[in-house]
């Protein structure tokens, strides 16, 4: 294609990236999403401000429905980014919008080492305003910062495998830093981003210098120190756990292989589309194929966005094929390596979902999310056969499409964020995040101030209920207040105390009360959006005493996670580190 002016290029460009930082940041304080993994962690990044750097963990948050834990680079980066932006929940995640806007250029640089100026630009310009990754790059979550660190590790191993490249030494020990950390983020990052850099240098066998090589050792060693330590003083319990979740994960289903493979193909087909256009209706058949029968099952929910799933599913395959042709047909070593680092990168993303594939998460995605529009660019460059001005055209007006379809989501989900402090929103089934409701940062702190304010009024303490994702959070906002409390129903009821359950609005109240109504009897229901504050007070006859003496601390259960040590009781040799206030499973199986 016709290459664009270099002065209209530098305006598109820019225009580009003010519109991606824009999305990221709008309202990025009041709807933020800070639930309970984000209460977890801000607890972690407290300890460490109460004292310094010393008191971070040696281990990162743990890994969903196992008790592995991650390494903990997702940890220093939100310290730092406390250190930068602030010590609240909107500093320490401030610097997840900032490396989804970074991706950005990273992003074009990737796609320009075998797509066309425009077609570079049409994807950059999807991706900027792609409902997908901008939910994901507008709160603090530790499999959030994936795309980032692969698409710039894998930029930089590409640059590093040139056999021209002066700088390919520098080009490897920054593609073994980015990737390095990218395995931090998420468990399957842990396993994949080793495997897809192994077969490419396997398959490549570039030549590096032996200082080359020490040099990547070195950075492994270094950013895997914390670990290490962590294993030395635990006796090895996170490497016990390490083999426990791959015998867990890959045993979670029942299904046939050919299910399996059916079932994974068409979760990247909906995938493709959620990505894509922001879509979240797709959906395909469910396929039953073993030795006792065979067939599809398809519901009214199905049925309805079966179209949308099945030209999702058709999309990925194409992609898959041009990527294959894209490979053979290259012309130039820059090409040829990006096409083949694509195809590993999808096959061993595709391989490591196959057990995973009737339990996949939205967020698992996040490993191989910049693949949906390597394939989409892939699709017009290898398989769209006409005259280059025709498949200029065709290109411009598919990617603004589609454009338009993420910013009509995009526009839907920020209108419901917006009225989340003020109005009991019926948002649809959230495929991208898994929100049941939208709560935002915003609301919370309304509580959290209704709260302080009752307490101030009685003096007493504040018991309140609520959901666990929503709990947790809450818990944290009012103990920053300095609000005495505790867990409604776990430490007994007293005569002096304020009582409270924290519902969604938009629940049957009167059916999630039945259970609270033999203790307690309703005063009032104080609405606050989409959540509603309960307000009780405790019968007579089940008072147990005038006032609960917080002097006395409850002895928590044990953990069941590998101990996890700060720097400084690593350097002190203490006995156990303190159990965290992390035990309980994370609702979403978050990592």
């Amino acid at each position: 294609m016709q290459p664009i002016s270099k002065k209209y290029f530098w305006s598109i460009f820019f225009l580009i990236l003010a519109v991606g930082l824009f999305v990221r940041t709008y309202h990025f304080g009041p709807w933020l999403h800070f639930e309970l993994d984000q209460a977890r962690d801000a607890r972690v990044i407290d300890a460490a401000f109460q004292g310094n750097f010393w008191d971070l963990p040696l281990l990162g948050p743990k890994a969903g429905g196992t008790f592995l834990r991650l390494a903990p680079g997702y940890y220093y980066l939100q310290y730092m980014s406390g250190l930068i932006f602030g010590h609240d929940p909107v500093g320490i995640a401030s610097f997840v919008p900032l490396l989804s806007f970074l991706l950005l250029p990273l992003l074009y640089l990737l796609l320009r080492r075998a797509f066309s100026q425009t077609e570079s630009l049409g994807l950059v310009a999807l991706a900027a305003v792609s409902v997908y990754l901008v939910l994901y790059g507008r709160f603090g979550w530790n499999p959030n910062l994936l795309p980032f660190f692969l698409v710039l590790g894998f930029y930089a191993l590409l640059r590093a495998v040139e056999p021209d490249n002066e700088y390919k030494t520098r080009w490897l020990l920054g593609a073994a830093t980015a990737l390095v950390l990218a395995t931090h983020f998420h468990f399957l990052a842990f396993l994949a981003v080793p495997a897809i850099v192994v077969v490419f240098l396997l398959l490549k066998r570039p030549r590096f210098s032996l200082g080359a090589w020490l040099g990547v050792i070195g950075i492994v060693a270094f950013l895997y120190l914390p670990m290490v330590l962590n294993e030395i003083e635990a006796g090895g319990a996170n490497t016990r756990e390490f083999f426990g979740a791959i015998t867990e994960k890959s045993n979670k289903e029942s299904h046939t292989l050919i299910e399996k493979t059916i079932r994974n193909v068409a979760e990247f087909g909906e995938s493709t589309v959620i990505v894509l256009s922001g879509y979240e209706g797709a959906s395909f058949p469910n396929v039953v194929v073993n030795s006792k029968e065979w067939g599809t099952v398809c519901d009214k929910k199905c049925d309805d966005g079966k179209w949308y799933g099945i030209a999702g599913v058709l999309l990925f395959l194409l992609g898959w094929l041009s990527l294959l042709r894209g490979w053979w047909k290259a012309h130039n070593r820059h090409a040829s390596d990006f096409y083949l680092l694509a195809l590993i990168w999808l096959g061993v993303s595709f391989i490591l979902y196959l057990p995973l594939s009737y339990a996949v998460a939205p967020r698992f995605y996040l490993l191989s999310v910049p693949l949906f529009f390597i394939m989409l660019g892939s699709i017009f460059e290898n398989l769209l056969t006409c005259k280059p001005h025709l498949k200029k055209i065709l290109l411009v007006s598919f990617i603004g499409i589609l454009v338009l379809s993420n910013g009509y989501f995009l526009r839907h989900r920020f209108v419901e964020l917006s009225q989340a402090a003020t109005v009991a929103v019926d948002s649809a089934p959230d495929r991208i995040l898994k929100e049941r409701i939208r709560v935002t940062l915003e609301e919370q702190e309304n509580i959290v101030a209704y709260l302080k304010e009752r307490q101030v009024k009685s003096g007493y303490p504040i018991y309140m209920f609520s959901e666990p994702q929503h709990r947790r959070a809450l818990k944290y906002l009012m103990e920053r207040q300095g609000i005495q409390n505790d867990v409604l129903g776990f430490s007994g009821v007293y005569k002096e105390g304020e009582y409270y359950l924290i519902f969604r609005s938009a629940d049957n109240l009167e059916d999630r009360l039945t259970k609270y109504l033999t203790t307690y009897d309703l005063i009032k229901i104080h609405p606050f959006g989409t959540l509603s504050v309960v307000e009780l007070y405790p019968k007579a006859e089940f008072i147990q005493g005038e006032r609960q003496d917080f002097t006395i601390v409850d002895k928590k259960a044990d953990s069941k996670a590998p101990p996890r040590y700060t720097w400084r009781e690593f350097m002190d040799r203490q006995s156990a580190p303190p159990v965290e206030d992390d035990d309980t499973q994370d609702e979403e199986d978050t990592n």
